[in-house]
């Protein structure tokens, strides 16, 4: 018998075309077995008693720095399909900070409904839903990718606390200006961050230095508290961003809005040697260095007198003598201080006699030495 004949049927009983077709499927079939036994064991139902199941798991998610108008899209209840049945993600909760006019860092928690192999892997889209794999959430708003922190069986919510710090920065004149007590960093309608207590510092050159205590809705972690991505400890640099203005202040204290110490008034008597008559008329009582709205030091009283100045005779002798142009002026100054464990201080800084001292009283600046009195 011919192996095939002339009708084009293998041995005279099968069309050659269709005997093609049932090793197709045959092949398929069994290809697909073989996904199905890298995947996971078991077979590939999600009802029997050995196969993959669908299981509730919450996860954390660490979405780094988003830009604003992605960080304002993610909202509790936001979901997404992964193209394998049954799978879902949902976010629960969302924590995020502005880090400047267009960025923020975003942490979310999820509520995941993934497939559940006998080898204990869990995945999601295809990947293990396990801590330090990345991740995306993708909606008709935005597509962001993250790393996944944690997964636990309960808990919707991300911990959130209230912790208060005291942090420091220095600026220029147009950030120091803007900053107030009762500023507010906010993402969307969230308050995230608050103001409490504001010291600005006039320092020189143009710079101020910013004292501020602030309360920070803050994120539980399994080691220190986070704002946005950096976490909250003595000398940790963190975010603090506002409609007006951007900071990167440095913490100096935990669970405190208010400067160490207790307020005191302290004078000083500041010797200003060599003045030209110009610069030295422009001391005169009641002038003030005002700065955040505070005054920081008022001059008392201006003690002014001629220079004295070494000149030598025709005979080779010294003598002293005024100097006709220059003046030497002595200061009485009363300065805002705090007295603290570790001393007197003055503009946040601590402060000795013969100390250098930086006053700026608007028509005039004063960077001498400066001895205290009382």
């Amino acid at each position: 018998m011919e192996l095939i004949d002339e009708k084009g049927n293998l041995f005279g009983v099968v069309n050659v075309i269709d005997a093609l077709v049932v090793l197709l499927v045959l092949a398929v079939g069994i290809a697909g077995i073989a996904v199905v036994g890298v995947l996971g064991p078991g077979d590939d139902t999600t009802d029997g008693d050995n196969g993959p199941s669908i299981e509730t798991r919450y996860a954390t998610i660490d979405l780094d720095t988003q830009s604003s108008s992605s960080a304002e899209a993610i909202a509790t209840g936001d979901n997404m399909t992964s193209g394998v049945d049954d799978e879902r993600l949902t976010v629960t909760d969302v924590y995020a900070i502005p880090t400047s006019s267009e960025t923020a860092d975003v942490t979310v928690r999820t509520e995941v409904e993934g497939t559940q192999y006998e080898n204990g892997t869990l995945a999601f889209s295809g990947s293990e839903l396990a801590s330090g794999h990345n991740i995306s959430i993708q909606t008709d708003e935005y597509d962001v990718t993250g790393s996944i922190k944690t997964v636990e069986n309960t808990t919707a919510k991300l911990q959130t606390n209230e912790t208060e710090v005291l942090f420091e920065q220095t600026v220029d004149q147009e950030t120091a200006e803007a900053i107030e007590t009762g500023d507010e960093s906010q993402l969307g309608n969230e308050t995230i961050g608050t103001l409490e207590t504001v010291s600005v510092y006039p320092i020189g050159n143009g710079q101020y230095r910013v004292i501020a205590g602030a309360t920070l809705e803050t994120l539980a972690t399994e080691d220190d508290p986070r704002y946005g991505s950096a976490l909250v400890e003595p000398e940790s640099t963190i975010a603090f961003s506002t409609a007006e203005y951007d900071l990167q202040p440095t913490i100096r204290e935990l669970g405190t809005t208010e400067e160490p110490g207790e307020p005191t008034t302290t004078t000083v008597e500041i010797d200003l040697n060599q003045l030209g008559d110009r610069e030295a008329s422009q001391f005169e009582p009641g002038l003030t260095e005002t700065a955040g709205g505070d005054t920081w030091a008022t001059v008392t009283s201006v003690d002014r007198e001629p220079a004295s100045v070494i000149v030598e005779t025709e005979d080779g002798n010294l003598h002293e003598r005024q100097h006709p142009t220059k003046y030497d002026v002595t200061l009485t100054v009363e300065l805002q201080t705090r007295e603290t464990d570790l001393g007197l201080q003055f503009k946040s800084q601590s402060f000795r006699n013969g100390e250098t001292i930086y006053l700026d009283f608007g028509v005039t600046t004063v960077e001498e030495r400066a001895w205290i009195v009382d």
